[in-house]
């Protein structure tokens, strides 16, 4: 017997199962029809409820991505944790997973998200098309990244590259986003998938998401770069299943397609794009401060000089980036910046904004 699987392989944006809500009534005949058990989430109470009994079997969801590896499913089936397949080797005895979204829809049609825009598409397509349907122009895109399984970025040159859809989430990361800070997150989303049934999956997954983490809160170093060349091959050949070769592949291709600005977050300790906040300055603008003393008063640091009636000045050796001053400001004065600075007077003077 077939197991169709409507596990959600994105726990945002459960595709499949978004799917078997809307078509219940089909699955239910075709069930009644054909030699296959529906796989649903137990926490699906409505699904289970509207399904014909002995039509499905229901597993933990918590386990997320494992359920795209087949072999680790069907053990989870039979009350195992999950196993990667590097170790089990085999599905002998464990009924066979099919998709559930290619089972309902089939294989021409897809449907993923792009952020939080839902976008159905041909199973083969471009990113640039997938963009297009989207709203998104590709003007204002540095990359996209293609979830699970696919796990791999797309830079604008090959947007009209043909493509073969499998996974639910799209992640765009734009012309003014940090690409490391980016990273960060889909390696921080694989780690907390991680089974932890080997060293290599688990600790080096930790791994590399400390080093981001470090990169991204000011404490990186040089040599972060290199461990990451040196961990990731070694890692992608030695964790036991797909999250850990996945963590693997995806740190190693951003340090390709991003290395510079990889290098400026360890080695001067700057985000280009300015959104890490342990790493940008922040700035009060002459145009628009009305000395009205709201940041001094939220400033713990005492970083900050001024007094009523008079731009205020951030001594930046005093500063300790915690943003309570960004958010304190009722007229937008305060700024951060990266790379690009503007300019400030060393010591206030009087406002021009009244």
């Amino acid at each position: 017997m077939t197991l169709v699987n409507f596990m959600p392989l994105d726990r945002s944006h459960p595709v499949a199962l978004e799917l078997l809500r809307l078509n219940l009534g089909e699955a239910a005949q075709r069930v009644a029809a054909e030699d296959v058990r529906l796989l649903v989430p137990a926490s699906a109470v409505d699904v289970i409820a509207a399904l014909p009994e002995g039509s499905y079997v229901t597993a933990d969801d918590s386990f997320g991505f494992v359920y795209a590896n087949d072999t680790a499913a069907a053990r989870v089936l039979v009350g195992e944790k999950p196993l990667p397949s590097a170790v089990s080797g085999t599905t002998e005895g464990c009924d066979p997973l099919v998709s559930g979204e290619s089972w309902l829809r089939g294989e021409e049609r897809k449907v993923v998200y792009v952020g939080d825009v839902r976008v159905e598409s041909t199973a083969h397509t471009t990113v640039g098309e997938l963009l297009g349907a989207a709203g998104v122009s590709t003007d204002d895109v540095k990359a996209v990244y293609l979830g699970y399984p696919m796990s791999t970025f797309v830079v604008p040159a090959h947007f009209g590259d043909a493509v073969t859809l499998s996974c639910d989430d799209v992640r765009v990361i734009g012309a003014g986003d940090c690409a490391v800070d980016a990273v960060r997150e889909i390696l921080d989303g694989f780690h907390r998938e991680c089974c932890g049934r080997c060293v290599f999956g688990n600790e080096g997954g930790h791994q590399l998401c400390a080093i981001l983490a470090d990169a991204c809160g000011g404490k990186g170093q040089s040599a972060d770069l290199d461990l990451i060349r040196d961990l990731a091959p070694t890692m992608a050949e030695q964790a036991l299943c797909e999250v850990g070769q996945r963590m693997a592949s995806v740190a190693a291709q951003a340090l390709d397609l991003f290395g510079d600005e990889f290098e400026a977050h360890v080695s001067r300790h700057q985000c280009p794009a300015g959104t890490c906040r342990a790493l940008v300055t922040y700035h009060i603008l002459v145009s628009r401060c009305t000395g009205c003393g709201e940041c001094l008063d939220a400033c713990e640091e005492d970083a900050i000089e001024g007094k009523a009636g008079f731009v205020h000045v951030i001594d930046q050796r005093a500063c300790v980036h915690c943003g309570k001053c960004l958010d304190a400001c009722p007229k937008g004065a305060v700024v951060t910046a990266g790379l690009k600075k503007p300019k400030t007077p060393p010591h206030p003077i009087p406002c021009r904004v009244h």
